[in-house]
């Protein structure tokens, strides 16, 4: 069994319009974000297992805070009284790949 980790940027809501049409949204990955709930489905799909996911939005609120244009212009789009961290997470992922079945190996039997 092999352990896997990462982390990409996910949706805990959706992003106000005017940042979704934002080339510098698109180009911080804000724009592309997937919902959390899609990075759960598409790890399932793709056979992990012990999945963990992790929400860091104070890590995107941190990285609004570097000045960085890219940052600055997507926090100008955002609703008052809101932050980056609100809509979008630095989401970790940790899980399980099991071993692949030796080619030619009986994955499963079925009785008749």
């Amino acid at each position: 069994m092999t352990k896997a980790w990462g982390s990409d940027l996910a949706l805990l809501r959706p992003l106000p319009l005017a940042i979704v049409r934002s080339a510098p949204a698109l180009v911080s990955g804000s724009a592309g974000a997937v919902w959390v709930s899609g990075t759960e489905r598409t790890a399932w799909e793709a056979g992990l297992t012990d999945l963990v996911l992790g929400s860091r939005p104070d890590y995107v609120d941190n990285m609004a805070d570097w000045q960085d244009p890219l940052y600055r212009e997507v926090r100008a789009h955002l609703p008052p009284g809101t932050k980056p961290g609100d809509f979008i997470t630095s989401l970790e992922i940790t899980a399980r790949k099991p071993a692949a079945a030796p080619s030619g190996a009986i994955s499963h039997l079925t009785k008749r």
